[in-house]
Formats: structure tokens, sequence, C-alpha cells
């Protein structure tokens, strides 16, 4: 189930980047993101009865708030750092390697996850790779 999950966050991801960087850049970027999210809206609606799991809307919580908020940054981050000229091939490595940068160290305090020293090179690869990708005019 890992490697599906995997491949399907990788497909997603590739089919998220393409598609955002040819939106129009005349288009409000508001209205292109709203009908997106209409599309995702009916294409999950089958995947609740196709999905086991509560379908009670009481056992959710603030974290649903949190995960729309945490989209529409993301949807028009991105969106807006495409139209400001953001490269295909950098702006995904630049904002994923920050964010794990940022992640890394709240999971260790607040969620107990595992410290290694290979984590903490890896830190500190990714701070060289940050270094390396960041745009030089």
């Amino acid at each position: 189930m890992y490697v599906l999950a995997v491949n399907l966050a990788i497909a997603g991801s590739v089919v998220y980047h393409l598609s955002i960087k040819f939106v129009p850049s005349g288009v409000n970027p508001f209205l292109s993101l709203s009908v997106s999210y209409g599309i995702a809206l009916l294409l999950c609606l089958p995947g609740i009865y196709l999905y086991e799991g509560s379908r009670n809307f009481q056992v959710l919580n603030w974290s649903v708030a949190g995960v729309a908020l945490g989209m529409l940054g993301i949807e028009i981050g991105f969106l807006l750092l495409y139209r400001a000229g953001g490269h295909l091939g950098v702006s995904s490595l630049l904002t994923n390697a920050a964010s794990t940068l940022l992640l890394l160290p709240i999971g260790l305090l607040f969620f107990r996850e595992a410290f290694s020293v290979t984590r903490l090179l890896g830190m500190g690869i990714a701070l060289c790779g940050l270094w390396l990708m960041m745009p030089r005019k």
C-alpha cells in the first residue's frame, strides 16, 4: 500500500504541476482554483462510498479546515510562482525541500519521530540543494 500511495502522489504531483503551469495568465487565479476544486469535489464524491471508513461528519475536526487552508496556499502559491517565471523543474523541488526542512524538526519535537545522524545529514544536503537551486540574477 505504501508504494502505491507514493506512486499515486508522484503521478498526481506531475499532473498537477504540468496543469497549473498551463493555466492562462489572464485568468483570475481564484476562478481557476474554484473550478478545479469543483471538479475535484465531483471526483471525490464516489470515493465517499467506495472507500471504507466512517462517513459521519461529526467525527471530523479542525484538521479539515487546516487541509483546506494548506491546499489553497499551495495552489495559489504555485500558480503565482509559475506566473512570476518559476521553473517547472525547480519550483517543486525548492518548495518541497524547504517544507521538509520545516517539517522535520516539527516531527521530531511534536510527533516523537526518530532522530538520526542520517536525517541530520539529509537536512544538510537539502540545505545545500536549496542553496544550489536558488535563482541567481
